[in-house]
């Protein structure tokens, strides 16, 4: 579906960055705006990232969105929605019941409106059979720099969705290509084509 009215994309846009930067401000004036709370919770990369992106399209109005970018942003927060979806409720480890508003906004409620933003706002038809490996560029440098953090500085508490280098890296990177290449067959599907 592609709702091409621009008005209520705008107001959509909007909303979401109210929500999520709501839930990134909160967060860090909680935890602080140190280099091991960054990096510790790519969660905050992911809606940074998307509250720039969704800036970008309410101020410039592209007429055209590129597919590298959209796809990116909307990945990321597919991601992270799930991630702590299956750490918080999955797992039933009762995660959720300790969890601030800055972490609902950040992990469900900015990823779903990302989400819903790329089903009803976004054509359909513009992402590449590389665009996922492309994709995992941010994620794989993430990584690499919490590894060179926690080796040549101070230590972080790990990540749950990174764990650091070695087959786990590599499984983990799989697991985002699939999720990934997920997102590329369901947009060829809603745009009528096959690649």
């Amino acid at each position: 579906m592609y709702i091409k009215n621009d008005t209520i994309g705008v107001i959509f846009r909007v909303l979401f960055l109210i929500v999520c930067g709501a839930g990134l401000v909160m967060k860090l004036f909680a935890s602080g705006f140190s280099l091991s709370v960054i990096l510790g919770d790519f969660a905050l990369l992911a809606n940074a990232l998307a509250l720039v992106y969704f800036a970008y399209l309410i101020i410039a109005r592209p007429s055209y969105e590129r597919g590298f970018l959209r796809g990116a942003v909307t990945i990321y927060m597919v991601v992270t929605f799930l991630v702590y979806y299956y750490l918080n409720f999955g797992t039933g480890n009762g995660l959720h019941e300790g969890m601030s508003l800055a972490g609902y906004l950040l992990y469900f409620i900015a990823p779903l409106m990302a989400f819903i933003d790329y089903l009803l706002f976004c054509r359909k038809g513009e992402f590449t059979a590389y665009s996922p490996v492309f994709w995992a560029i941010l994620p794989v440098l993430f990584n690499l720099a919490v590894f060179l953090v926690n080796r040549f500085g101070s230590s972080l508490a790990q990540i749950p969705y990174f764990n650091l280098l070695g087959l786990h890296m590599v499984l983990t990177l799989l697991v985002f290509l699939g999720i990934s290449y997920l997102l590329f067959v369901l947009d060829n599907l809603m745009a009528g084509r096959r690649r």
